[in-house]
């Protein structure tokens, strides 16, 4: 389609890209052809720069791609890399304490998506399992469930709680092929959607990922959502965290939205900044 690619690295290299995209003094195009990580792990290296990030969504689930209306079809994503245009969207930043920031797309989790990943992004499991390994990968974090206390300090408030899942999303669209939707959230909208959920029985974590599935907009009891801009989470123990799937880091830490930090080609009609 009259692209060309002037190199070639794998995600694991992803950390050499802020040097390839200042060469030549012009604006570079970078192609994250994967899922969820790969795409994270290309927009941390390139946020702030003037590199405009693409998408071929490759991955299992694909929720930043389809909250900017990225097509699922491989050749219709390089079709839009030739025709889209380029749109500012809001990035995800965490901060652990005494270390560097990373930036994510979709959303950084604490609790029960950190043994989700741990068991769905071994090459070992996803080998055998193949498309099964995400179903037993929820099976196996919703059945451990181990709560942890910790203090939440936002807008100049404090508050200690005891949860089993904290996450921050940047993006508002999850499940996958399933398009659940987080109502009221956008990829430009200045904010991040955090979600604490409490230790609650089986039927009604199942219902709370139900209900936006069918179109209810009921609340759960121990379900709670805040929209903030900046969020310091201090558990008693140091703990993983989950940036866009993958362990890549540890509470205490801030987790902050930089707005329209990534400039990302969209659709024409994506209704996102436009510069």
């Amino acid at each position: 389609m009259g692209l060309q690619v002037a190199t070639e690295i794998p995600v694991n290299d992803a950390e050499i890209l802020p040097k390839l995209v200042q060469r030549g003094g012009h604006s570079h195009t970078v192609i994250a052809a994967g899922g969820d990580g790969t795409v994270g792990a290309v927009a941390n290296a390139i946020v702030g720069t003037p590199a405009a990030l693409g998408i071929i969504p490759l991955g299992t689930s694909n929720d930043f791609a389809r909250s900017i209306s990225i097509p699922m079809h491989v050749e219709d994503a390089v079709r839009l890399l030739t025709r889209g245009r380029i749109s500012r969207v809001d990035a995800g930043r965490f901060t652990a304490e005494g270390q560097r920031p990373r930036h994510f797309v979709h959303a950084a989790a604490v609790g029960l998506n950190v043994g989700f990943a741990r068991f769905a992004t071994r090459a070992d499991v996803r080998a055998r399992l193949g498309r099964l390994t995400y179903a037993v990968a929820v099976a196996l974090a919703l059945r451990e469930r181990p709560i942890f206390c910790c203090e939440l300090e936002w807008e100049e408030r404090k508050e200690q709680t005891n949860l089993v899942h904290l996450a921050a999303i940047n993006a508002p669209i999850f499940g996958g092929f399933l398009g659940l939707r987080i109502p009221g959230a956008d990829p430009d909208d200045r904010t991040l959607d955090i979600i604490m959920i409490e230790h609650l029985p089986i039927r009604r974590l199942l219902r709370s990922a139900l209900y936006p599935a069918v179109g209810v907009r009921r609340g759960i009891r121990g379900i709670r959502t805040l929209q903030v801009s900046r969020l310091k989470v201090r558990p008693t123990d140091s703990m993983d965290v989950t940036l866009d799937g993958e362990v890549a880091g540890k509470v205490p830490g801030v987790f902050e939205v930089v707005p329209g930090g990534l400039r990302v080609i969209t659709r024409a009609d994506f209704r996102g900044d436009h510069r």
